[in-house]
């Protein structure tokens, strides 16, 4: 679809969400520069970490109106009703940027956002909607994800047993978001995106978005970016040995991690017992792991991205990604695409997006001798990782 203005044909996106940088490459930030030029592409964020002119800040950089959001969004968590109070939604047609854009995609606009779904119908009149939900917060109490627990599939309960948060109503807090959504989304005109079948399972069964157009679309990545390098160079590169096996995996911070799986993969490594000198390649943080250093050569790489990102994947000989709530997890095609196999847990969108046993393992969820042993069979098993 094209739209004609000023006898162009091109179409204005505006991107809403709640960074720039920091999943960029599959929120709109990466899409400036690799769209053609069919498409002007913007973004409208709470917080800006690029210098790119086609970012915008809500509210801008004024220090009252930040202050104001800032304490708006701090009271609306401490309530437990985050993602109802915050202004940036409301303001958003008031900008010249909203009022160019043929389009709006929203992506993550819960937790500290400040934008309220409250906006939405009002939003939607004025312009096309497209929501991409890389979670399934949308259709909760306000759960990123719901664990075991299946009661948004019945109103959460007027008290909640799982609250997710210490908050004034934490207990009443999901009872109240789930039937406001209901409400939103009854007079909201959106069109969601998913990109896993195990998003889009969850939609259809959804009392609240099942009513609404769902398109499945997986997340693409950059192939002229992520394609397997010399495992020998990337190696050089990093300061690994050479007669190393290397794990590599992403630790978003083990003593908060509530959905990466990170308590039952540190088990796991510490179960394993290397037959060859091993480097653990750890993205972000990697404070938690330090105590595997006796054991393992270890090597935090901090926050990276870009080329660093493809050297660390294609120097990797397994990428462990045993998420116990994943709604897709790009970085396990990320590696995929530089050759390198994915081990995961079975429950999530993640043994789908693999397309396990053909491109990596899954095992049983939580289970850290399995994983071990999954790690032990790869690293082990010169011919099957290379076919994986």
């Amino acid at each position: 679809m094209s739209l004609f203005i000023n006898d162009k044909s091109y179409m204005n996106i505006l991107h809403i969400n709640y960074n720039d940088l920091v999943g960029g490459r599959f929120t709109g930030y990466y899409m400036q520069q690799s769209v053609d030029k069919s498409y002007n592409v913007k973004m409208a964020v709470w917080n800006k970490s690029s210098q790119s002119s086609h970012v915008h800040l809500i509210p801008p950089s004024n220090p009252i109106l930040r202050f104001i959001a800032d304490k708006t969004m701090r009271f609306s968590s401490r309530l437990g009703f985050d993602g109802l109070i915050g202004t940036g939604g409301w303001i958003l047609p008031t900008y010249d940027f909203f009022k160019k854009a043929d389009i709006i995609h929203l992506h993550l606009i819960h937790g500290f956002s400040n934008f309220s779904i409250l906006s939405l119908p009002k939003l939607s009149r004025l312009k096309p909607i497209v929501w991409t939900l890389h979670d399934p917060w949308a259709m909760t109490g306000g759960c990123e994800h719901s664990f075991e627990c299946d009661r948004w599939l019945t109103g959460c309960s007027p008290r909640c047993p799982h609250p997710r948060c210490t908050s004034l109503f934490q207990h009443s807090a999901p009872y109240l978001h789930w039937r406001i959504k209901k409400k939103v989304y009854q007079h909201a005109n959106l069109t969601l995106v998913v990109a896993s079948q195990w998003m889009q399972d969850r939609i259809s069964r959804s009392p609240l978005l099942h009513h609404l157009p769902c398109h499945y679309i997986p997340f693409g990545i950059d192939l002229d970016l992520f394609k397997p390098k010399s495992k020998t160079e990337c190696r050089k590169k990093l300061g690994i040995p050479s007669n190393n096996k290397v794990i590599a995996f992403r630790d978003s911070g083990l003593k908060t991690d509530k959905f990466k799986g990170l308590r039952w993969l540190l088990e796991a490594l510490m179960i394993y017992e290397p037959k060859e000198p091993t480097t653990l390649l750890i993205f972000e943080d990697g404070k938690g792991f330090n105590d595997l250093s006796l054991k393992y050569n270890v090597i935090l790489k901090g926050w990276v991205d870009g080329e660093d990102l493809v050297d660390g994947l294609s120097a990797a000989d397994v990428f462990l990604m045993p998420s116990i709530q994943e709604s897709f997890g790009l970085m396990a095609v990320e590696a995929m695409a530089c050759g390198t196999p994915v081990i995961v847990f079975e429950g999530t969108a993640l043994p789908s997006v693999i397309k396990a046993p053909h491109g990596g393992i899954a095992v049983p969820t939580k289970d850290s001798p399995a994983l071990a042993k999954a790690i032990k069979l790869l690293l082990e098993d010169n011919e099957l990782r290379k076919k994986l």
